[in-house]
């Protein structure tokens, strides 16, 4: 394996750690496989079955989620490479994707599959442990949401309820969703989140359409 490849397989999640030579290991038992897309290419839909670790390599995608009862879509954009999709479903009781990660560039993904990576990587203790850290800083913010209180200002209720759904701290996030659906949400009523919205909206915070606000930026909200 040329140094160039170990380099960026450093960067990959859970293979932090593992020297030249465990690379070297790993690579001549297993195919490598990367994938190329296009612009618009869907990488995975939300509800797929989750047998995979994708890792996306370079490229601008979008995450959608839906929420079918309460008909609210959420997306956001980013350019964070190398990202690590949904590991955690991988080993959840559904094992299915939560959000839908669509490309808005030309973009490449790296692949290993679930049997691959039970019976081959988790040979190596470095990986043994770096997972079992991932999932256990995954149950702590999980555990931290559960006991999470809206605060009682209306703009940072709103703030986050956008943020409980956000992977991302940073960038741009489109919100489909009825006025009344979000009042309810957010224990409110329609009139005085229809004020924040306008009043955003004024400020150049956010682009206001039907059933639709994006936020250009979400850091500029949570700076409220």
């Amino acid at each position: 394996m040329e140094m160039n490849m170990y380099d960026k397989m450093q960067q990959l999640q859970f293979l932090q750690g593992l020297n030249f030579s465990d690379f070297n290991d790993i690579l001549t038992s297993i195919s490598l496989d990367f994938n190329t897309y296009n612009e618009g290419d869907v990488i995975v839909h939300q509800g797929d079955n989750c047998d995979k670790l994708i890792y996306i390599l370079d490229g601008t995608f979008e995450v959608e989620y839906r929420d079918n009862e309460q008909s609210i879509m959420i997306c956001e954009t980013s350019n964070a490479n190398p990202y690590l999709i949904e590991p955690y479903n991988m080993y959840s009781i559904k094992r299915r994707y939560e959000r839908s990660y669509i490309f808005k560039t030309k973009g490449s993904t790296f692949t290993i599959s679930k049997n691959v990576f039970n019976t081959k990587l988790l040979q190596h203790k470095i990986i043994r442990s770096n997972l079992i850290n991932y999932l256990s800083n995954q149950i702590t913010k999980e555990h931290s949401k559960a006991f999470f209180n809206l605060p009682l200002n209306i703009e940072k209720r709103i703030v986050a309820f956008i943020n409980s759904f956000c992977l991302f701290p940073t960038g741009e996030k489109t919100i489909h969703i009825k006025m009344e659906t979000l009042a309810e949400i957010i224990d409110e009523t329609r009139l005085n989140v229809s004020k924040v919205l306008n009043k955003w909206d004024a400020h150049k915070l956010i682009e206001m359409k039907r059933l639709t606000f994006h936020i250009p930026e979400i850091s500029r909200l949570n700076e409220l």
